[in-house]
């Protein structure tokens, strides 16, 4: 498409530039748990968060970028006051997009400039859509004039039924048990348990963390994780649990990245050389899994200090198999086969 005018006094209600697009992609491609899904996006002065279910709205997925983690970050309170219907606080900008689309043409444009671009989202442009620059431009170094390269691309919104809002999330305050390991190690643990193709059983007591997969064909597959003496980078269970999932769920729910996993562990890797997952249980049995996520880790050393600058927390709310209804769950196999 045209390239904006650079003379045009259009105000947005959001404008953020990012120079980690690649791994910020990345963190959007976690978060794509059917091949049709609709995305929330909200910003305020703080960040900008992406949340979405998947279509039997069994599992909730959402990211939290920091407004610091972006090159740019800029809310407009009266432009996005003006440019939506629907009703929020003071100071938040909020539209629908289609998340496959989004990560499709993010990846497609970063393709084309060989994953070298910076990228700059703005909402809305005069169409209402969501735009999409991707600049990569590099300068020569011998003191010619630079040149520039620049992809532009839009996307409609989406529009939410109101009877389709968001449901409130499930209070994890007061949890009673929680544990934290190395992503690697979980993601392991969860790619282990595909074997007896069944529903996952976790169960916790003072002392033990357990998987538990079984099939009517193949039996059944325990993992057990030593709680013991400190093996663990957090456990607490002051209520012993056992709580079962659908496998399905917790694959898309623990399906992170390669390029995120870092060292995977190791008595002598840093908090920058390990990705960590830390995962609790409600009292109504619901698991939260919170990926503590570095969107530049392939770009920088980071210093002591700096260890958190580019952290973006991805989180999953999955249901438990009893809470599940057996229609929504024939709804999304139909979904993810479409």
């Amino acid at each position: 498409m045209t390239a904006p005018d650079a003379s045009d006094s259009w105000t947005y209600a959001l404008d953020a530039s990012c120079a980690h697009v690649k791994n910020f992609t990345a963190v959007l491609s976690a978060l794509r748990l059917s091949r049709r899904q609709r995305a929330r996006v909200r910003a305020d002065g703080r960040g900008m968060t992406f949340s979405t279910r998947d279509v039997s709205k069994s599992c909730a997925a959402s990211a939290n970028f920091r407004a610091d983690v972006f090159q740019s970050y800029a809310c407009d309170e009266t432009a996005a006051l003006m440019h939506s219907s629907r009703h929020r606080a003071r100071g938040v900008v909020e539209f629908d997009v289609d998340l496959g689309a989004l990560i499709d043409v993010m990846g497609a444009l970063v393709g084309a400039r060989g994953g070298d671009a910076d990228a700059r989202l703005r909402w809305p442009n005069r169409d209402g859509a969501l735009a999409l620059e991707l600049d990569g431009g590099r300068g020569s170094g011998n003191g010619e004039r630079d040149g520039r390269q620049c992809v532009y691309a839009e996307i409609s919104p989406e529009t939410m039924p109101e009877e389709e809002e968001e449901e409130e999330e499930e209070s994890f305050r007061d949890e009673t048990r929680a544990f934290m390991m190395p992503t690697a190690t979980l993601k392991e643990i969860v790619d282990d348990l595909e074997w007896p193709c069944g529903n996952v059983r976790v169960e916790m007591d003072r002392e033990k963390l357990r998987f538990i997969a079984s099939g009517a064909e193949v039996g059944t597959l325990t993992v057990d994780v030593d709680a013991t003496e400190g093996r663990l980078t957090e456990f607490t269970c002051r209520e012993p649990t056992t709580s079962t999932y659908k496998y399905r769920l917790l694959k898309a729910a623990t399906a992170v990245a390669g390029n995120f996993l870092g060292g995977g562990g190791g008595a002598n890797a840093g908090d920058d050389g390990v990705t960590m997952t830390r995962a609790s249980i409600s009292a109504r049995g619901f698991l939260k899994i919170v990926h503590l996520l570095h969107l530049s880790r392939n770009d920088v050393s980071f210093a002591a200090s700096e260890l958190n600058a580019f952290m973006v927390p991805v989180t999953f709310v999955v249901h438990p198999e009893d809470d599940l209804d057996d229609d929504d769950e024939h709804d999304d196999e139909n979904e993810r086969e479409t």
